[in-house]
């Protein structure tokens, strides 16, 4: 992360929302862990609704969540090599002020129960989310 990326982190917290600002969500899938294009599909999709519940009730998030929905939901799939790297990226969502989810896996198909295998960040500002996730590549 550069310095330039490093300063803006620490003086956009917490976050100012505005209604003409562009918004995403990013769903970041573990490339280490073996999964079929169905369960990835799944793991995905816990972790939009997640952090899509996680929006729609705080009312601090109010005007980033109206500009999301009317921006048409934009969310980009990524994937991240670990773990690690997955809970570090969290780590530094977290304290950028954006939305989390980790999606742990029940354990009842493809996975062992308890398995970390899918992000979500978001909705939050595209470019605080770019400097997040820039390095990493689509699924």
């Amino acid at each position: 992360m550069s310095i330039t990326n490093y300063l803006k982190r620490i003086f956009i917290y917490p976050i100012k929302y505005t209604a003409n600002g562009h918004y995403k969500m990013v769903l970041i899938v573990r490339s280490d862990i073996a999964m079929g294009k169905g369960k990835t599909a799944a793991q995905c999709a816990h972790a939009a609704v997640e952090c899509y519940r996680q929006i729609s009730v705080n009312t601090k998030y109010k005007s980033i969540y109206e500009s999301w929905l009317v921006q048409g939901q934009p969310k980009v799939v990524l994937r991240t090599s670990n773990e690690q790297h997955l809970l570090n990226l969290a780590q530094s969502a977290y304290k950028s002020g954006l939305i989390v989810s980790i999606i742990r896996d029940a354990g009842k198909t493809q996975l062992q129960p308890g398995t970390i295998s899918t992000l979500g960040i978001g909705p939050g500002p595209t470019e605080l989310i770019d400097d997040l996730t820039s390095n990493l590549k689509l699924l």
